[in-house]
């Protein structure tokens, strides 16, 4: 079922388009819905959001990364077949632990920029 939407017009001249549109750029809306958000006093994003969204995703792309290591790490002891000594064996292992408080300390960051941006939502126990 289709809605029922009114068009309104509205004129701008040069100028005003111009920093209409910027503003639609930096809060990344197109211009009905930053017009319908303004006029209806709804919640516009933040700029500084999308940075810290950003920053998430490449700390997420570092995290499995990180993993994929660990996990490569831990497939070289296995293939090896004890052709390693302790000494090495124990640097990968040393390696593993090192990647995985890396990881700990990126999903705390993860998880501090996400209640950042998102204030309202509860962290989990």
């Amino acid at each position: 079922m289709a809605t029922q939407r009114t068009r309104v017009k509205v004129s701008y001249d040069g100028d005003e388009l111009a920093r209409l549109d910027a503003q639609c750029k930096q809060v990344r809306l197109n211009r009905s819905e930053f017009l319908r958000r303004i006029s209806l006093g709804h919640h516009l994003p933040n700029g500084s959001d999308f940075a810290a969204a950003s920053a998430i995703g490449d700390l997420l792309t570092v995290n499995a990364d990180q993993a994929r290591i660990g996990n490569l790490l831990k497939l070289t002891l296995d293939e090896a077949d004890g052709q390693f000594g302790a000494p090495t064996v124990a640097r990968i292992e040393d390696l593993v632990q090192e990647i995985r408080n890396t990881q700990a300390a990126i999903r705390k960051q993860v998880e501090d920029l996400h209640f950042q941006i998102h204030p309202n939502r509860k962290r989990r126990a």
